[in-house]
Formats: C-alpha cells, sequence, structure tokens
C-alpha cells in the first residue's frame, strides 16, 4: 500500500491541468487516496494563478502541472517560485523556478506520489532538480 511521503504533509498540493485531463483526474486520486490534501482550479493553466489569493498560496506546498510546459511560470508572481513542481506529460525541457522534476507517461499513481515527495525540501537543504 502506497503511504504519504513525510513532505507532503501540512499542506496542498495544486494540479495544473487543461480541462477534462485524465492523467490529472488520476493524479488527483492518487495523491487524495494517500491523504493529500488538493486543489485544481477551474480556470486554464495559464489563468490560474492570478485567481489564487495570497491565503491559497500560503497552503500550497507542491504543484503537478499536467500537460503544462514551464513558460506557464515565467511570468508567476507571489510565492510560486518557491513551491517544488512535478511535471507530468511529454517532457518539453525548458526552466521552471524553484525545485522541479520531469516524469512521462505511462506512469504508475506511486511513481507521482513518490517523485513528488522527493522534492519537497528537507531539512538542511533545498528540493533537487530532477528529470525522471
Amino acid at each position: 500500500m502506497l503511504e504519504r511521503p513525510p513532505g507532503l504533509e501540512g499542506g496542498k498540493v495544486l494540479i495544473l491541468a487543461g480541462p477534462d485531463s485524465f492523467t490529472a483526474a488520476y493524479v488527483k486520486r492518487a495523491l487524495e487516496n494517500v491523504g493529500v490534501p488538493v486543489t485544481v482550479p477551474v480556470e486554464p493553466p495559464d489563468a490560474a494563478f492570478v485567481r489564487l489569493s495570497a491565503e491559497d498560496w500560503s497552503s500550497i506546498i507542491g504543484c503537478i502541472a499536467v500537460d503544462v510546459g514551464p513558460t506557464v511560470f515565467a511570468d508567476v508572481e507571489h510565492g510560486a517560485r518557491a513551491i517544488p513542481c512535478l511535471f507530468v506529460g511529454p517532457c518539453c525541457g525548458g526552466w521552471c523556478p524553484g525545485p522541479y522534476a520531469w516524469i512521462c507517461p505511462p506512469v504508475a499513481s506511486y511513481q507521482v506520489v513518490e517523485a513528488l515527495g522527493a522534492l519537497m525540501p528537507r531539512p538542511g537543504g533545498p528540493g533537487a532538480t530532477a528529470r525522471l
């Protein structure tokens, strides 16, 4: 049985995806099954950041961007630059502010949970940038 990684405690994970994304629904279900609260904006990924309040930002501990490239993060303000982000989808390269990783489908739910958990900051050091 998959367990929640210790780094995924104390906040919500933001999922950014296009409408009707099967992979995003799969990822959301996987996180919820291990007790991780999830928030999924109804807006398209490029508009979702604008609608998040300061209170929302303070509760978000990580982000999973499904089939969304790093260009969405180019002009992000607020605390997004410090939030670890896992990109799930075809690796289109690029740079993202803060710790990030790519994981390419097909993916198993445990891979997504473990990959995001591995990105979370550890005592004594920041998260890592990796390609999984």
